[in-house]
């Protein structure tokens, strides 16, 4: 019968203490926090842009169609990987008819818009300016938007 005693009385005494432990260290008003809250941090990772569905994503491709229709060609990356990225090139491609489907203009190009999947990322839209274009060939390329995979 001791034994039991002995092993009662252990975790009695365990209790008292786990209790003292937890209840006698708080501060009668509650928990309270302090400091500003803990901001996720986005996961790092390369950031890409995809032509389209069943595409492989590239890093600062050399030339990129988008929609099909448009296609920047001879592609030179001042920056790549950050909130934005930003070239020179050419534009061309059957969007704008005869006027540059086979002679492309003179571009800037802008990626923008970063979209994080997992541990990558991806540019989902473009602006081209193309100074020699028309007003609204201009237009058509201010906000063109690209295919992020799994959106």
């Amino acid at each position: 019968m001791r034994p039991l005693h002995a092993t009662l009385g252990a975790a009695a005494l365990a209790a008292g203490l786990l209790c003292g432990l937890l209840c006698g260290c708080a501060d009668p008003g509650g928990l309270k926090v302090a400091g500003p809250a803990h901001t996720p941090t986005p996961t790092a990772g390369p950031v890409y842009v995809v032509e389209g569905p069943g595409r492989p994503p590239m890093r600062g491709p050399a030339s990129l169609e988008i929609g099909g229709s448009v296609r920047l060609t001879d592609l030179r990356w001042r920056s790549w990987g950050g909130s934005t990225a930003e070239a020179t090139g050419a534009v061309g491609g059957g969007w704008c008819k005869q006027a540059c489907k086979d002679t492309p203009y003179k571009a800037r190009v802008t990626l923008s818009g970063v979209v994080r999947k997992d541990r990558s990322a991806y540019y989902s839209r473009a602006t081209v300016v193309a100074e020699e274009l028309s007003p609204e060939q201009q237009r058509d390329l201010r906000d063109l938007w690209l295919f992020v995979p799994g959106r």
